[in-house]
């Protein structure tokens, strides 16, 4: 028995009119079949395979929609209100919720837990996944449900690519497939992707495959950015079984990164192979259903200058890595669905081996030794976790879970270029004997609780209110990189901001505590026509891993970068999430016209008084919507506030305010869609609050040797696209 419920989400606030609207309704098939309705998401209910989606409903037909448009699959999730993105490489975007980011957000993709083994996070876990091959994405944000993860404070991100789809009964075959290409003017970027299943009543095989590249885009003034090129290729297959209940899937595949360039950090991506497979097995009987998946992945990482940066010395940095793990789950609905009992367990182990080979055979800045930034990293986490969703009545709906995971994280010994380089205080010898001297070995035990209760006192409104433990450890990258000389630490720093940063092997774990309201309201007629939803948040967190001046490093070089060290802060944020939707008018002649708004607010503050890095300022996204038949258009208008609320510690620059406009439509005619639209139609000249110091034109070594910090990453001007879909 499949039970399905669906959320009115798309909130609208017109600000220039003052109107708000919504036309997706909340739909009860009975009252054992409600979802509890988490901080901004809908939970779409399903005794086959309950999974969680997010309110803004990105599925597959919406995924489709944005192919043309973005390469970068974290890019997908700009329409969703609180989230924002920390700029990397062009398809390597960091994800934001409510200005916690990148290991803080737990990502998985098909159910893998894919974490960054780069130095610089230049392979993010969205970038492991094709956007062509994403059947649906689910946000949780806050308030997060623990079957859905531990070891984040942030919420989930979870991607899966579309369900296998078999042939009816007495059918011979089933054949589909999917064909796309896509052009945009700005930086000549193209690509393609392939999509082919054939499948009968029991069986299914599934190819993808995809092909992305661009030079360096243009900003507004004309001016090139460089080292922003790149090209991504991606192929995976899909082997599924299905009978009387039973799902199996087997899934497997491969993605080359030949290069990426990296704007805001110090070195480019000049290769990156990576090699997955999964087994993912559901189960629906009697007594309930059960879950469970297996993965293994691996990628061979390299970093290096690529030639904008006119480098006449280059240093390969080489990182090997893996992940594995598995996700069990059991769901044992009882009392006719009045309350549904979930219990599961969860591993995930990681190994990173991070070394710089030598480029002189002789005693020197880089030789005659390989450096060993990380030898032999391993970080594993188990967790358990069980969960009570009780529906009380139509009016009153709970949700309570307990997890605990216990992390235990180890290195290897190290190793500097040489023996006779000298820092301000100790050579890279001494330093690798100090820090082989040390224990290396750290343990974290984590309890989470998450807490939520629904109120709908009628039709046209409902009220949420949760709370949630959450905890996260810190990861090999803030623990163990050990050198405090200028060239290690100017090579190692993933926030974007061109500094450099050493680890502080005696962090403690994140504990924050997440509490969040929601209301959403919407108009209680059989047509749905509005909808307005308002989220204020607020997080305390314990032990916030943030960023320091390293004391030891004694002098800092005096042109706005730092040396830099992890420390633990206590930290503040709060902000609230509005969207609504509303129908302006629908003709049989003109079709149908809507608009919609989605705005965000965050603020986060440290215990010590600085602003938390990468917070986004006050923005909001406007749209005017038109369906005629087979033509869908839109026209947007974003506007994002001056950034003045800055880090001091990190010397974040400041950003002004701007507004972009945007326009896109599609005709789709039986099997084949045209895409067109033009984004940043002014060709405005705008910098991204969250886009990071601009160094791409740099081969600076050390800190010292860099242009003095005084410009962020310029966006991209005028760039019309153009893409053409075949589908049987």
């Amino acid at each position: 028995m499949k039970k399905e419920v669906i959320i009115l989400f798309n909130t609208a606030i017109l600000l220039c009119f003052n109107v708000v609207y919504a036309d997706e309704s909340i739909e009860d098939s009975s009252p054992t079949e409600e979802a509890i309705y988490l901080d901004n998401m809908v939970i779409e209910a399903d005794t086959e395979n309950l999974t969680v989606s997010p309110q803004n409903s990105i599925n597959e037909d919406d995924i489709a929609k944005k192919q043309s448009q973005v390469s970068d699959t974290a890019k997908l999730l700009e329409d969703t209100a609180g989230m924002s993105f920390q700029a990397g490489g062009g398809v390597s975007s960091i994800p934001i919720i409510r200005g916690l980011n990148d290991t803080r957000v737990k990502i998985e993709v098909n159910g893998m837990t894919v974490n960054s083994i780069c130095p610089n996070h230049m392979n993010p876990a969205l970038a492991s996944i094709d956007r062509s091959n994403i059947g649906s994405i689910a946000i949780l944000k806050g308030i997060t449900p623990v079957r859905m993860g531990g070891d984040s404070i942030a919420g989930t991100i979870s991607v899966k690519s579309a369900k296998p789809k078999f042939a009816e009964a007495g059918e011979d075959f089933l054949l589909n497939g999917k064909l796309s290409s896509f052009y945009r003017s700005n930086g000549d970027a193209f690509g393609g992707s392939v999509g082919l299943g054939i499948a009968n009543e029991y069986a299914r095989l599934d190819y993808t495959g995809s092909d992305t590249q661009s030079k360096n885009y243009q900003d507004g003034n004309g001016t090139v950015i460089k080292s922003t090129n790149y090209e991504n290729i991606n192929q995976a297959f899909a082997l599924s079984f299905n009978y009387e209940d039973q799902l199996l899937e087997i899934k497997g595949g491969q993605q080359h990164i030949p290069y990426q360039g990296f704007p805001t950090a110090r070195m480019d991506l000049t290769n990156n192979d990576s090699l997955f497979g999964n087994i993912h097995y559901n189960g629906l009987f009697d007594w309930g259903n059960v879950d469970t998946i297996l993965f293994l992945e691996h990628t061979s990482h390299t970093m290096d200058y690529l030639p904008d940066r006119d480098a006449t010395i280059f240093m390969p940095m080489e990182t090997r890595g893996k992940n594995y793990g598995y996700k069990l789950e059991f769901e044992l609905p009882s009392d006719e669905d009045d309350n549904i009992f979930r219990f599961g367990s969860e591993f995930h182990g990681s190994v990173i081996n991070d070394y710089w080979p030598a480029t002189s055979t002789v005693p020197s800045m880089m030789g005659p030794n390989d450096f060993i930034n990380l030898n032999d990293a391993t970080r594993n986490r188990f967790g358990v976790y069980a969960e009570w969703e009780k529906y009380w009545t139509d009016t009153w709906k709970t949700m309570l879970g307990f997890r605990y995971d216990r992390t235990w994280m180890n290195t290897g010994d190290v190793q500097g270029y040489n023996n006779i380089t000298s820092n301000y205080l100790l050579t890279d010898y001494e330093q690798a004997l100090a820090f082989n001297a040390l224990d290396h070995e750290r343990n974290f035990n984590a309890f989470d609780i998450s807490m939520l209760v629904q109120y709908t006192p009628n039709d046209w409104s409902y009220y949420t209110l949760g709370y949630a433990r959450k905890n996260r450890a810190p990861s090999v990258q803030e623990l163990y990189p050990w050198s405090i000389s200028p060239m290690p630490m100017t090579m190692i720093g993933w926030f974007g901001d061109g500094n450099g940063y050493v680890g502080n092997i005696d962090l403690k774990m994140e504990t924050a505590h997440n509490i969040g309201f929601t209301a959403n309201f919407s108009d209680s007629g059989d047509e749905q026509v509005w909808n307005l939803e308002i989220s204020p948040f607020f997080s305390y967190v314990e032990n916030y891993i943030d960023a320091d001046l390293c004391q030891e490093c004694r002098k800092q070089p005096g042109n706005g970068y730092y040396y830099l060290t992890f420390e633990n802060y206590d930290a503040y944020l709060w902000g609230v999430d509005i969207t609504g939707e509303m129908n302006l008018f629908e003709s049989p002649t003109y079709g149908e016209f809507s608009t919609n708004t989605i705005m965000s607010y965050v603020r986060g503050k440290r215990s010590d008084g600085d602003n938390l890095y990468n917070m986004m300022p006050f923005n909001f996204t406007w749209g005017v919507n038109h369906k005629l038949g087979g033509w869908q258009s839109t026209f947007n208008m974003q506007f994002v506030d001056t950034k003045n609320e800055v880090q001091e510690v990190r010397n974040e620059l400041e950003t002004s305010s701007y507004i972009l406009l945007n326009f896109k439509t599609s005709f789709q005619w039986e099997f084949v869609t045209v895409d067109f639209g033009v984004d940043n139609i002014l060709n405005h000249q705008y910098y991204y609050p969250l886009s990071g110091v601009y160094i791409g034109d740099q081969n600076a070594m050390t800190l010292s040797s860099s242009e003095p910090k005084t410009q962020n990453l310029p966006g991209q001007g005028r760039s019309v696209y153009v893409g053409v879909t075949l589908e049987y």
